[in-house]
């Protein structure tokens, strides 16, 4: 494997040099043209709220109170970091006396003992990790945003051990050719380059573009305050009062179709942060080669191609250490519980983000993600525009409907909440107790 090299092909990922999609794209004039009439509307949208705002209430808030809002206590979540990080690094530690073990004492007359220790450990560390991160994000009682910090964060060290467990792990005693195990440094830098599948070692740039870095990160802060300004001034003013006066139902689904393209605005620049702008950016700090975070999802007419192409990083690591595995190891007769595995455990996982994200439990995300997303996935219909107008209506839709009843749950527990609250009243939505709905 050569570190400059412009492949690398093991166990069932191949690596290359490549760029990010929109990056090529944006090298045509008349795509980078569109890019800019994006800009253009998002700055007159700032000039008509802040025009607004000064007439009108005699002040400029342009979303900058809920980002101070959402983003409170970031220096504890720095520290928590700090702290999985360097967890981290000794699980590697252990990981590797475990290792050593297994390698160098081959004829060892409790090895399968000594292999159950090690796995038992390592689902142990699994499940506390989880319980872990939940109770510092309750503790700390972190706003959501620096809750999703945390929170994504645990989720994808994770992710990272379990890949460099599953590549690494020697399946064969010691024999008469030399075993290595990776060094810390190998594992250090998998835990910052833009990928969940180890490898020892990635095809990388030859330098670090830090104008390319400086726009990345521009853009980050740039879609932050958009995101924060469209949930302040379109979402918010729909759904902030709920608690305080009745909704009735048809307001309901009122706000769900008027958000319709709220949710398009928060949709598309959260892809455009999460896949595009911030992993292009540890890229290029890293000199890590390979940038195809996504395919053209947004050509997609159905969602079996949408759930492929929306976020390569997860569906590689979904499809090595879930699909495969399961459907070798598991249900080697049937790929569909394989299939369901994936969905089930993806639900299960963005549900936990969320729950512990907004400090209730609310599983409208698991329901479409687990009932209707499966199901949709082996809906196969025509590649033609008409579907792709339907498709993207309806992701547009979704989305309205998740960010209003999430809104919604949000501002009726915050508007009128319970006093010291059964388990049980926890696990109902509030929304639907707080009688503030007119049926």
């Amino acid at each position: 494997m050569n570190q400059n090299g412009k492949t690398l092909r093991t166990k069932g990922k191949e690596f290359t040099i490549r760029n990010s999609l929109l990056t090529d794209l944006f090298e045509n004039k008349h795509i980078r043209t569109v890019y800019h009439m994006f800009i253009a509307t998002l700055i007159g949208l700032f000039v008509n709220t802040a025009v607004y705002d000064y007439l009108k209430k005699e002040e400029i808030i342009l979303g900058l109170r809920l980002i101070q809002q959402g983003f409170g206590k970031i220096h504890i979540v720095s520290l928590i970091w700090l702290g999985y990080f360097l967890f981290t690094c000794l699980v590697y530690h252990f990981y590797k006396i475990w290792a050593k073990q297994r390698i160098f004492f081959p004829k060892l007359s409790h090895l399968k003992i000594w292999n159950w220790v090690g796995v038992t450990l390592l689902g142990l560390y699994y499940v506390s990790s989880f319980k872990i991160a939940g109770y510092v994000v309750t503790y700390f009682a972190l706003p959501p945003a620096s809750a999703s910090i945390v929170l994504a964060e645990q989720t994808r060290l994770l992710m990272k051990i379990h890949s460099f467990i599953r590549n690494t792990c020697p399946t064969k005693p010691h024999t008469d050719e030399v075993v290595t195990l990776p060094t810390l440094s190998n594992f250090v830098y998998f835990l910052f380059v833009p990928t969940l599948v180890y490898r020892e070692t990635y095809p990388r740039r030859d330098k670090i573009d830090w104008t390319f870095v400086c726009f990345r990160a521009l853009e980050c802060v740039g879609v932050i305050f958009f995101m924060s300004f469209v949930i302040d001034r379109f979402l918010n003013p729909t759904i902030q009062d709920f608690g305080l006066r009745s909704y009735t139902v048809k307001e309901i689904i009122l706000c769900i179709f008027e958000n319709t393209i709220t949710g398009a605005l928060i949709l598309l620049p959260m892809f455009f942060i999460v896949l595009h702008s911030w992993q292009n950016l540890f890229a290029e700090l890293t000199r890590f080669g390979d940038r195809l975070f996504y395919l053209d999802w947004w050509t997609c007419t159905d969602y079996s191609g949408y759930f492929r192409k929306w976020n390569i990083i997860v569906q590689d690591w979904l499809y090595l250490y879930i699909y495969r595995d399961f459907s070798e190891f598991l249900f080697k007769t049937n790929h569909l519980f394989a299939k369901f595995a994936v969905f089930s455990i993806s639900a299960v996982v963005h549900e936990w983000i969320l729950t512990y994200m907004f400090g209730f439990f609310f599983p409208l995300l698991f329901v479409e993600f687990l009932v209707f997303g499966s199901i949709f996935n082996f809906l196969g219909v025509p590649k033609t525009p008409l579907f792709n107008i339907l498709f993207w209506y309806s992701l547009c839709l979704g989305m309205a409907t998740l960010v209003t009843m999430y809104g919604l749950e949000f501002y009726a527990r915050g508007n009128a909440p319970t006093e010291n609250p059964t388990f049980l009243e926890n696990l109902i939505p509030r929304f639907l107790t707080c009688n503030c709905i007119e049926f």
